[in-house]
This record gives C-alpha cells, structure tokens and sequence, in this order.
C-alpha cells in the first residue's frame, strides 16, 4: 500500500507507534487459547466483544493467528485452568473460519452475573483484510490494514495508524487516533477525543463533546462539534474546509498565500488579512482572499475563530 510520511509530523509519528506498540505488546503471559487459519485470498474479519480489547496487527502471508489472554480476577493465566474453564461457561465463544470470513466472537451470555475473567486478544493478519469490529467496551487497535475498517463500540479508545482503505467509526465514548493513513474517515461519537494526523483522503468529524485535532491532512476536512474545541494544522489546503462548533474555539493554521473563499464566524474572529476583499467585522469574515478558490468555513456559536498563516 502508498503511504506518505511528512518530516514535520516524524516526532508525533514516532511517539504515536510507540503507543500503538505498548498496547499490542502488552501482553507479558503467553496466550491462554491459540487459534490459526489460512487465507485464500483477501480476507474480512469478524469481531464481536463484550469489554475485550482487540489488537490487530498486518502482516505478510496468508496466516490469521488469534491469541487470546484472560486474568482471572487481576491474575494472568496461561495455561488450562479449571475455574477459568467454568468462567467461560458463561460466554458465547466462537473463534471460527467460514472462506475468507474469520470470527472472533465472545458476549457474555444472559444472566451471567458479572464475570472474573478479563479477556483480550491479540491478530495477526494478513494486510489485504477488512473488519468490522462490534464492541460494548474495551479498546480496538488496528495496525498496517488494506481494507475497510468499520467499527461500533459502546465504550473504549479506538486506534488505526499505517493503514489503508477507509474507516467508519460509531461510538458511545472513548478517544479516537488515526495516524498515516490512505482513504476516506468517518468518526461519529458521542464523546471522547480526536485526533488525526498524516491522512490522505476525505475527512467527516461529528462529536457530541470532546476536543478535536487535525493536522497534515490532504483532502476535504468536515468537522462538527457540539462542545470542545477544534484545532486544524494544515500544510496545504486543496479541497473545502468546514469546521463548526457549538461551543469552543477553532483554530486552523494554513500556509499563506493560498487562493481561499472565506466565511468566518463566531463570538470574535481573528485573523491577519492580506490581498482580502470583502466584510471584516470583529464577530464576521466573508470574503476573498488571493482572489478566492478553495471554500473556507469556520462557525461557532460562541467560542472565538482564529485563522493563522505560516
């Protein structure tokens, strides 16, 4: 897959692969339960989770390896055990290949009580996969993917770096990172931040609350937010921009000397102007700016709009 690197983001990428790599490493007891497949061709990923976090990881081949690790009551098991046995009784589990379909189901059933099992799992995939991912809590990792990436989650942080395709968020809560990607993203949420950074592609934000940060982003950007703040580091503008909010600041710092067709608003807008013409009011910027080009939508119902230039 083409993905693109930008200098100026190196530090911000370093420390993000970090993270990733802490989580999908985390794992210090060997796996309790091993499960491994082969692939015909590209595959698609089934995952449905009751609070257990899932990290998926591409890699080369035709392999799928599913690991999954269980603490009993804080306690990291890795080998048959009794009571861990009797736990699971109480979960619908199903690990499980149908063609190119791979399943990692595990809900608890009704009626169970509350568990003493924490269950999470570790993929190893090939790159060419897809997945959709259904969760009532618990973080989704996904790592060096080619495909469509849907994912649902009632709970718990989202991640995806050095991927491909496109993305597709529903989500009750949780923050939510992307980081070197290729492809069109979709976030909704209701809560949580967000934070994008090296995306090739179309962007839509809709958030309930919850800050959001953009930077080195090529294609159109949509971000709307019903609390918090955005902010919008960009070294080029190509397509339209819109961000609104109905409460907080926004800021976007573009490069100058760009072609922009400019609708500010808010409590108090901000921006040094130059080769402008059009209406400059302390709460209202319309107008051209290089003679117009690309739009420029900034809105907030309260917060102050801040327009830089580097």
């Amino acid at each position: 897959m083409k993905l693109f690197k930008f200098s100026s983001a190196s530090l911000v990428l370093i420390l993000l692969s970090v993270q990733f790599a802490a989580f999908a490493t985390a794992f210090k007891a060997d796996p309790y339960l091993t499960k491994q497949f082969t692939l015909s061709g590209s595959g698609n990923l089934n995952v449905e989770t009751s609070g257990a976090s899932v990290a998926v990881t591409g890699a080369s081949g035709n392999e799928v390896i599913v690991d999954m690790y269980v603490k009993l009551n804080g306690r990291e098991i890795e080998m048959e055990d009794a009571e861990v046995e009797r736990e699971l009784d109480n979960y619908n589990l199903d690990i499980s290949q149908s063609g190119n379909t791979i399943s990692v189901i595990v809900k608890k059933k009704n009626n169970s009580g509350r568990s003493k099992l924490n269950l999470s799992f570790k993929l190893q995939v090939p790159t060419e996969m897809s997945s959709k991912f259904q969760s009532s809590g618990g973080s989704i990792s996904v790592d060096g993917l080619n495909g469509e990436q849907e994912i649902a989650t009632s709970g718990g942080s989202i991640q995806v770096v050095n991927s491909s395709g496109s993305v597709n968020t529903h989500s009750s809560g949780g923050s939510f990172r992307l980081e070197n990607f290729e492809g069109d993203v979709d976030v909704q949420t209701s809560g949580g931040s967000i934070k994008v950074n090296q995306l090739l592609g179309d962007l839509n934000v809709n958030t309930s609350g919850g800050s959001v940060n953009l930077s080195e982003i090529n294609g159109s950007i949509s971000a709307n937010t019903s609390g918090g703040s955005i902010r919008a580091q960009l070294s080029n503008v190509e397509k339209e921009l819109t961000m609104k909010s109905s409460g907080g600041s926004i800021t976007a710092v573009v490069p100058d000397g760009l072609g922009l067709d400019l609708d500010l608003s808010g409590g108090r807008v901000n921006s040094k102007l130059s080769n402008f013409s059009g209406e400059v009011k302390k709460d209202r910027i319309l107008g051209k700016i290089n003679g117009g080009g690309v739009p420029v939508t900034m809105q907030s119902s309260g917060g102050s709009i801040n327009l830089e230039f580097n």
